[in-house]
């Protein structure tokens, strides 16, 4: 069944582990324990609903009323420390209503197919049959439907019907759907930050990159060589990744970096590519201020990663993509961003 009330998300929260962790066994240490940093009281986007043997989980980070997006869910078995894997499933979307005011029953609105979409950097073949329940090692993902649509703010369910075994298997969670976005949105301005480069004085490696620890270079120097503010004053088109390589508990971090530092090496003449590192100091639990420009929600609540926004040379953002994005559709993505008017 749905229920509204505090959400977990599937995706990093930073400012507390996941209540999930348990009992989404591997799903869930890959993509629910907290990865970065941050501070506030809010509530993430997705609830994890049980429905006998399998789990759904949201993986959205952030929803937005009357736009076409891009949803996120993960299956896993419950309590199995088992994946659901490659192939498609069915999501079919109800509104629950508003904490003051929820509905009952449940309103239908949409049904949509969403692909599976492993994780970047993975070595499995995305085409491969299925849905079926796997091992982790075997190919871990999430499953992706775009464009979906949702008219109303509040709260919302999705339950996930997948083929498994020769019968039909379900698993629902429900939903926060925000009325306005509260995180850098496509056509709006985006902040002109100014982040600190490789070698900036006073400043720690560490909190430029993670991977910068103990005394190792900053990796990436093409991530790390201007300011968001200064390519977009600059008029140049910008790539912003939002990530922590090293604390990352998902793992999903360092690979998209990896992707973003792959196509700096391909369109690096003719766009600015950022690496904006969540963690000034992880022990102190203190986020970078570069980094909450573009990940802590307007109004309080929990920053979530990894992000990668791509900003058009007048300064406004084009496309964004949260948690996880395959590297097909991020080179189109950036492709179209540097493409002559």
């Amino acid at each position: 069944m749905f229920a509204i009330g505090e959400t977990e998300s599937m995706p990093h929260r930073h400012s507390r582990p996941s209540a999930l962790t348990a009992a989404l066994a591997v799903l869930a240490a890959l993509v629910a324990a907290g990865c970065g940093g941050g501070g506030g009281s809010g509530s993430s986007a997705g609830d994890a609903g049980a429905d006998g043997d399998f789990v759904a989980q949201v993986a959205s980070f952030e929803l937005v009323a009357g736009p076409d997006q891009r949803f996120l869910a993960g299956l896993s078995g419950n309590g199995t420390g088992t994946v659901v894997s490659f192939g498609s499933v069915e999501m079919r979307f109800v509104y629950l209503g508003t904490r003051e005011r929820p509905v009952d029953p449940p309103q239908p609105r949409s049904s949509v197919q969403a692909s599976f979409l492993p994780v970047p950097g993975s070595r499995v073949d995305p085409a491969a049959p299925g849905p079926r329940e796997v091992k982790p090692s075997e190919g871990v993902g999430v499953y992706s439907a775009e464009p979906v649509r949702f008219d109303t703010a509040g709260f919302w369910g999705v339950d996930v019907k997948a083929p498994i075994g020769g019968r039909t298997v379900s698993a629902k969670a429900s939903f926060e759907v925000y009325a306005e976005p509260r995180l850098p949105f496509p056509g709006q301005p985006a902040p002109r930050t100014d982040n600190p480069v490789a070698g900036a004085a006073g400043v720690e490696p560490g909190a430029i990159d993670s991977r910068a620890r103990g005394g190792e270079a900053i990796p990436d120097a093409a991530l790390h060589s201007t300011s968001v503010a200064a390519a977009l004053a600059a008029g140049r088109p910008t790539v912003v990744v939002v990530s922590t390589p090293v604390y990352c508990i998902s793992q999903f971090c360092g690979p998209v970096t990896d992707s973003v530092a792959a196509l700096a090496e391909r369109y690096g003449d003719r766009a600015a590519f950022v690496h904006l590192e969540v963690w000034q100091d992880f022990e102190k639990k203190i986020v970078n201020p570069a980094a909450a420009e573009w990940i802590r929600p307007e109004g309080g609540g929990d920053t979530q990663e990894p992000w990668v926004f791509l900003v058009g040379g007048d300064g406004i953002v084009r496309q964004r993509f949260d948690n996880v994005v395959s590297d097909a559709v991020l080179e189109a993505a950036v492709a179209e961003l540097v493409a002559p008017a």
